[in-house]
């Protein structure tokens, strides 16, 4: 993967992104009335705002108290249910009180335990963030740093699933860097912007909204390829189900 990444790995403290992403959470939802609390999120459609953050805050807490998902738990779907099942009723003054409590001690772990596994909860952060804006009809956040952040895992992602299947490779060019994926012949090129590229790889785009990205090579076997590595709850929106 041909970019500045390997800049990121040695400079960019993942812990300090994940703060100012979680800030930025919390003040999207600090004032929210209960009836806005209950508003369900498009990518998460079993969840509604409040599970969302439930969610979020549960990571935080049951990976600071080593508890992960069970070897049979495929994508964690099990383990995300109980954090938000155990924080149902709470309030967001609850909420908020326990992620600050747990975030200094989740930050510390992001930073030792280096840029890839901080780059991980970045993106799953960075995600929800954005979910929980589209619920409640915000404009995107285009933070460039936690984009660029986000945007490194889920390009790994993509990038090791199509080592797996020997599939070959899709050169991105994103806001004037060019990045590969795979390896290989290179089978597609798609040119967006690097937020664009992020909501497509993290399975916030409907397949018709990926199609439309400015592509040239065989478009149809990157969705197809696509299809078979989302897994556990990330799947494809269907058509109407568009998430900023």
């Amino acid at each position: 993967m041909s970019d500045d990444r390997t800049t990121r790995l040695d400079d960019v403290d993942t812990g300090e992104v994940y703060e100012r992403v979680r800030q930025s959470f919390l003040a999207v939802v600090a004032d929210l009335t209960a009836e806005q609390w209950a508003t369900m999120v498009p990518a998460t459609p079993a969840w509604s705002i409040h599970d969302a953050v439930s969610h979020v805050v549960g990571i935080a807490a049951g990976l600071n108290a080593l508890e992960f998902p069970e070897s049979d738990d495929v994508g964690g779907e099990r383990w995300a249910r109980h954090q938000v099942e155990a924080r149902r009723g709470h309030t967001f003054a609850e909420l908020r009180s326990e992620w600050d409590r747990e975030a200094p001690t989740f930050e510390a772990g992001l930073r030792d335990f280096g840029y890839e596994f901080g780059s991980h909860f970045v993106a799953d952060l960075h995600a929800h963030y954005h979910d929980v804006r589209r619920a409640l009809r915000l404009a995107p956040d285009r933070d460039p740093a936690a984009v660029r952040v986000a945007l490194d895992h889920y390009l790994l992602f993509v990038h090791e699933s199509l080592i797996e299947r020997d599939w070959g490779s899709i050169e991105i060019v994103a806001d004037g860097v060019i990045r590969a994926v795979g390896v290989g012949p290179t089978r597609a090129r798609v040119t967006a912007d690097e937020f664009d590229l992020l909501r497509s790889c993290s399975a916030r785009r409907t397949r018709r909204e990926v199609a439309a990205l400015d592509w040239s090579g065989d478009v149809a076997a990157v969705l197809a390829v696509l299809d078979t590595i989302y897994t556990g709850g990330y799947r494809f929106p269907d058509d109407g189900e568009r998430h900023v």
